[in-house]
């Protein structure tokens, strides 16, 4: 899919679109749902990018530096700014979902360690089969 100029559509269009979508993503009940719908959505470039931005969140909210990231994750300097930025807006909302994350990963991670036989991952692997696309999506996790 080409991408799309935000200012070639009216704003009032955008709203509604972008409203649409979050719609449908508050109605994902479950987590098997969430990652259904967001493999079927994304291709593996773009989840990848998404993620990546997450993981750039998560080194700059455990206070390290810009350098240290880029080195550590591979990415520009202008995509750790970005991220930065979005962590420092006022309502910081971005920045409390990042710390509840891993405020809840560090504690799952704790009681985890005894049960070594869950997996990671609640996907099937036979979805990440269906297309030849989501094969890259599979080496990823390491499924």
């Amino acid at each position: 899919m080409a991408k799309v100029k935000v200012h070639s559509i009216p704003k009032q269009e955008r709203y509604q679109l972008v409203g649409e979508f979050f719609d449908i993503i508050t109605e994902l009940k479950t987590k098997q749902e969430i990652i259904d719908f967001f493999i079927g959505l994304l291709t593996p470039s773009e989840a990848l990018m998404l993620a990546r931005r997450i993981q750039v969140a998560k080194s700059l909210t455990k206070e390290q530096n810009f350098r240290e990231v880029i080195e550590d994750l591979h990415v520009s300097p202008r995509t750790v700014s970005t991220v930065y930025h979005w962590l420092h807006e006022k309502d910081c909302a971005y920045k409390k979902i990042i710390k509840r994350y891993l405020k809840k990963s560090n504690v799952s991670a704790m009681s985890s360690r005894a049960n070594r036989k869950i997996s990671p991952y609640p996907y099937r692997t036979s979805d990440l089969d269906k297309y030849p696309q989501h094969k890259l999506m599979k080496k990823i996790l390491g499924l």
